[in-house]
């Protein structure tokens, strides 16, 4: 974990100097549980730099917000680091095979949130629906699905860009397997959306 805080935020961990919104911090807890999971480490700045915490207030207010403002309800697991003196405290969320998750903001309106690269965002339709209709519970990711992420990579070095149609061709795939797949590498820090309609390229 110390390695991972050196290396900084991205699509699996965040940092918090402290919880200052439990609404905002249901917003991560829902992206990281509908995406890969992941880490909020609580009490170090954004660059890496220890801050230091009170162990119990964090605790308690990440898990008011997991159980408050996420439904389903979320279950996080806490261990604690020091350095020089300082604690941080590191909640790991799993990611969930009950999705999709959504928070709470302080207006009692419920939100779909995804977690890609150091970024908790609203998914593209069609990724929230495929969310919303179980098809990321339970995903499987076999000896030939990390072949494919091998083979995109060596393609998208030398292609730059691929959208779904073109993808699911490449691959003999329905359109939702391979939005299934490309969702996944997505979460997974492989891929970034490029801001056209599910046109991808390297992260």
């Amino acid at each position: 974990m110390r390695q991972l805080i050196k290396e900084g935020e991205g699509n699996r961990l965040d940092f918090k100097t402290t919880i200052t919104s439990i609404p905002k911090i249901a917003k991560s807890l829902v992206a990281f549980a509908n995406s890969r999971g992941g880490w909020i480490v609580v009490g170090v700045e954004d660059k890496g730099a220890f801050l230091g915490v009170d162990i119990d207030a964090e605790k308690y207010q990440l898990d008011k917000a997991g159980q408050d403002y996420c439904d389903p309800p979320i279950e996080l697991s806490y261990r604690h680091i020091e350095h020089q003196g300082k604690l941080a405290l590191i909640a790991e969320i799993q990611e969930s095979q009950d999705k999709p998750h959504y928070a709470y903001d302080k207006k009692d309106r419920e939100f779909l949130f995804v977690r890609v690269a150091d970024r908790c965002i609203v998914p593209h339709p069609r990724i929230a629906a495929l969310l919303e209709s179980g098809a990321l519970n339970n995903f499987f990711r076999t000896a030939h699905y990390h072949k494919t992420k091998t083979e995109l990579i060596a393609l998208l070095n030398e292609k730059k860009e691929i959208n779904l149609m073109e993808f699911a061709e490449w691959k003999s795939m329905s359109e939702e397997n391979a939005l299934r797949a490309l969702a996944d590498y997505l979460f997974d820090g492989v891929l970034r959306n490029n801001g056209k309609d599910l046109q991808f390229s390297l992260a």
